[in-house]
C-alpha cells in the first residue's frame, strides 16, 4: 500500500489557523509574568551619611568583595539565548574605591562584574551605607563590566528583568544579596582610608577589539559599502584606555599602590550564548594584568574594570574560536596595556586630589519638550533585537526578514520612531511605557584632570564621541581628559547615533527611545557638566523613591541545616582541551546540595602538600567549579577543573583542597 499525505494538511486556512495559535502562544507566554507574577515593591528613604572627619590632606581607599551569586540563576546579557548558571569559571566581583579630597564631598566608585547597572540597587547600597559612611547617594556610582555571563533579575524595569535574561521576574533574594555584598566593599574602602597620591591617563590599544556593526556605523561618514572592510572594522572603535591609579600612605610613612580602575569600550562578549557558569569574562583577565612594583604590598592590590563606550565595539576573537582561550588571551593583552599604563602614571603621581559630583535623576516620561531634545515620548523596542547583535545570530531568526539587520521601516515613517519595525508592531502599546525603563541617573564626576560621564545607556563609539565633544565643549581649560562609562546605575538599552539608528542594525532597533536619543543625552550630559563646572556640586537625587517590580524567586531555598560529607568519585584525570577551551585537571566529588554551597565564598585550592603552599585558588579563575547532579537533600555531583596548570603531565605533592563550609574539608590524593 502507498501512503500518500493528506492535501488537506496544506490548506491555507489551516496554515494560517497555525500561525495564528503559534502567535497566540507567543503573546500569552510573552505577557504571564507581567499580568501574574507578584509585585515586588522597593521604597528607599535614605538617611543623610555620616559627617565627614575634618582633615589636612587627601584620603583614599579600595577594597575588593565576591558577588558570585548562587548556582541555578538566570543570566542577563543573552536574552533567551541565556542559559542558567551552573557555577562558575571565574568569580564575579565588586571593587570600591573612596575618594576624599580634604573639605570635599567624598566619592564612591564601585566597579561591578554584572551585566548592567541597576537604579534600584544604587538606592540600596546609598541607603545600606549611609550610617557607616560619609558618602551621600548622589557621590556614589555603579559603574560595570557589562558581562553577558553574570546574573540577572536585579534591574529596575519590568520589561528587562523579563526579557534580558531566559527566565523573567526580578529576584528579591538576588537583590538583597548584591546590596549586601556591595555595600560592604564601599564601607570597607572607606574604614580602610589612607593618605593617598594619584595619577590618571590615557593610552590606546588596538587589534583587540573590532567594530560589529560596521554597515551602520559607516553611515556617519557615508562610506560606500565597498569600503566595508575587516581592516575598517579594527579601525572603526574606541582605542582609548583611561586610568585612574591610587597609591596609600603605609604605615611606615611611604606610600604604595593599592589601586586602579581601568575605563576601556569592549563588550562582554567573548564567552558566548549557551555558556552556563558565570564568568567575568576578558574583564577577569584584564583586572588580573596589573603587577605592581616594591612586591610584597602591605596590603592587597585592587584594580577595578568598567565599561566605556563599548555599544558596537566586540572583543576581536579569532574567527571559529570564540570561548575560553580567546577570553584569556584577549583580556590577558589588554592587562598588559594596563599594566604599561599604570607604570606610565607613577611618574605623575601628586599628593593634591580635586573632586566635584554631580547627579541628576530624570523621569524620561515627564519630560517638557525643552528638555527632550527630540527624545520619543514613549519607549519601543525594534524587530532587529530578535534578530540578534553581529556574531550572536541564531539560525533562522537572525536571517529572516522584518527580523534581520538592516530591515528599516520604508513606509509609515513620519513618526516619532521613525524607520524602527516595531517588535509585535501596535501590539507593544499595550505594554506601559512606566513597565519599560524610564528613571535615569546622570552623573559627572570630576577626580583632578579627570571627567567621567556615567550614563545608563550602552553607548557606541561615535555616540560617545559626540557626547565627550559636547562635555568637553562645557570645560573651562583645555587638558581634561574625559571618559564616558556606558551602563552606570541602571540599563536603558542603546544610544545610536540618527544615522545608525537609520540602519536598524541590532543596535538601532535596541535604541527604545527613538532616533534623537544621542541629541538628548549629549544635550542633557553637557548641562550637568555646565552646572557643576560653573556652579559647583549638584545634588539632584532624590534620596527617596519607590520601585513596583514582578517578581520570582529564583535563588535556590535554603536546605536544613546540617554537615554534609563529601567523598571523591573516580581519580583525576588529564583533558586535553580543545581549539576553544583549554587542557585541564578534572576531578568529581558528592556533596552538599547545590543550595547550600556559597559561590562568593572560598571554595578550593591546589595545595603542594610538601610545603603547604597554596598554588592556585579559585579567585584566579584557573579553578571552575561545575554542577553535574543535584539530587536536593540528598547532595550534589560536582566537577572541578584545573585549567592550564604548570606541568600537567607529571605527578607530583600536589593535592585539590575542597575548603570547609556546609561540609568538611576534603582533600584529594596526590596527583
Amino acid at each position: 500500500m502507498i501512503f500518500r499525505p493528506s492535501r488537506r494538511l496544506l490548506t491555507l486556512p489551516r496554515l494560517v489557523l497555525l500561525v495564528l495559535l503559534i502567535a497566540l502562544g507567543l503573546l500569552i507566554h510573552t505577557a504571564w509574568p507581567f499580568l501574574f507574577y507578584p509585585a515586588t515593591t522597593l521604597s528607599f528613604d535614605i538617611p543623610a551619611p555620616r559627617p565627614s572627619t575634618v582633615q589636612d590632606g587627601n584620603l583614599a581607599g579600595v577594597a575588593e568583595v565576591d558577588i558570585t551569586p548562587a548556582i541555578g540563576l538566570p543570566k542577563f546579557g543573552y536574552s533567551a539565548w541565556a542559559r542558567s548558571a551552573d557555577g562558575f569559571r571565574t568569580r564575579l566581583k565588586a571593587r570600591a574605591f573612596y575618594l576624599h579630597g580634604a573639605g570635599q564631598t567624598p566619592m564612591a566608585l564601585v566597579q561591578l562584574d554584572l551585566g548592567a547597572g541597576s537604579l534600584p540597587l544604587q538606592y540600596a547600597v546609598a541607603e545600606r551605607i549611609a550610617a557607616a559612611t560619609d558618602i551621600p547617594a548622589h557621590a556614589l556610582s555603579l559603574l560595570v563590566t557589562h558581562t553577558h555571563s553574570g546574573p540577572g533579575q536585579y534591574l529596575g524595569s519590568d520589561f528587562y528583568n523579563v526579557f534580558g535574561s531566559q527566565s523573567p521576574g526580578f529576584d528579591p533574594v538576588l537583590f538583597d544579596f548584591l546590596a549586601k555584598r556591595i555595600s560592604q566593599a564601599v564601607i570597607e574602602a572607606y574604614r580602610t582610608r589612607r593618605p593617598a597620591r594619584f595619577a590618571s591617563g590615557q593610552s590606546e590599544v588596538w587589534g583587540l577589539t573590532r567594530n560589529r556593526s560596521l554597515g551602520a556605523w559607516a553611515r556617519n561618514h557615508r562610506l560606500p559599502e565597498q569600503q566595508w572592510t575587516e581592516e575598517r572594522a579594527l579601525e572603526a572603535i574606541n582605542p582609548r584606555m583611561s586610568q585612574l591609579r591610587i597609591d596609600l600612605m603605609a604605615d611606615d610613612g611611604r606610600y604604595y599602590p593599592a589601586g586602579a580602575l581601568t575605563l576601556f569600550s569592549i563588550h562582554g562578549t567573548a564567552i558566548p550564548a549557551f555558556t552556563r557558569p558565570y564568568h567575568a569574562d576578558v574583564w577577569h583577565w584584564l583586572a588580573q594584568g596589573i603587577e605592581p612594583a616594591g612586591k610584597p604590598l602591605p596590603w592587597r592590590f585592587v584594580h577595578g574594570t568598567v565599561q566605556a563606550t563599548h555599544g558596537d565595539n566586540n572583543p576581536a576573537w579569532t574567527a571559529g574560536l570564540r570561548g575560553d582561550r580567546e577570553a584569556r588571551r584577549i583580556g590577558t593583552a589588554l592587562g598588559e596595556q594596563a599594566n604599561t599604563l599604570f607604570h606610565q602614571l607613577g611618574h605623575e603621581l601628586r599628593d593634591d586630589l580635586h573632586t566635584a559630583v554631580a547627579s541628576r535623576e530624570l523621569d524620561l516620561l515627564k519630560l517638557d519638550e525643552e528638555q527632550r531634545h527630540g527624545l520619543c515620548q514613549r519607549p519601543i523596542i525594534g524587530a532587529a533585537v530578535a534578530g540578534a547583535a553581529n556574531g550572536d545570530e541564531v539560525f533562522p531568526i537572525s536571517y529572516l526578514p522584518y527580523l534581520k539587520e538592516g530591515w528599516p521601516r520604508t513606509v509609515f515613517t513620519d513618526g516619532c520612531q521613525g524607520v524602527k519595525q516595531w517588535m509585535l508592531s501596535k501590539l507593544q502599546l499595550a505594554l506601559a511605557p512606566a513597565r519599560y525603563p524610564h528613571r535615569a541617573l546622570f552623573q559627572v564626576l570630576r577626580i583632578n584632570d579627570l571627567v567621567l560621564v556615567a550614563l545608563p545607556w550602552e553607548i557606541t563609539l561615535e555616540s560617545g564621541n559626540r557626547i565627550r565633544a559636547a562635555v568637553s565643549a562645557t570645560l573651562p581649560d583645555p587638558g581634561w581628559t574625559v571618559a564616558i562609562s556606558s551602563l552606570a546605575n541602571g540599563y536603558f538599552g542603546y544610544a545610536t547615533t540618527e544615522a545608525e539608528y537609520g540602519a536598524q542594525y541590532y543596535e538601532g532597533g535596541h535604541t527604545l527611545y527613538g532616533p534623537h536619543t544621542v541629541d538628548f543625552l549629549s544635550a542633557q550630559s553637557a548641562r550637568l557638566s555646565n552646572d557643576l563646572f560653573q556652579q559647583g556640586n549638584q545634588n539632584q537625587h532624590p534620596g527617596q523613591a519607590t520601585f513596583v517590580l514582578r517578581s520570582h524567586r529564583y535563588w535556590p531555598e535554603p536546605p536544613p541545616e546540617r554537615t554534609w560529607s563529601r567523598q571523591w568519585q573516580g581519580e583525576a584525570r588529564y583533558m586535553t582541551g580543545d581549539a576553544t577551551h583549554e587542557p585541564y585537571w578534572r576531578w568529581r566529588f558528592r556533596g552538599e546540595p547545590a543550595a547550600a554551597l556559597p559561590l562568593h565564598l572560598p571554595l578550593m585550592a591546589v595545595v603542594d602538600e610538601a610545603s603547604g603552599k597554596v598554588l592556585v585558588d579559585d579567585d584566579s579563575g584557573d579553578l571552575q567549579l561545575l554542577l553535574v547532579e543535584d539530587q536536593g537533600e540528598d547532595g550534589a555531583l560536582y566537577e572541578v577543573r584545573w585549567h592550564t596548570p604548570s606541568n600537567p603531565g607529571h605527578p607530583g605533592d600536589r593535592a585539590l583542597h575542597i575548603l570547609a563550609g556546609a561540609a568538611p574539608r576534603l582533600v584529594s590524593p596526590i596527583f
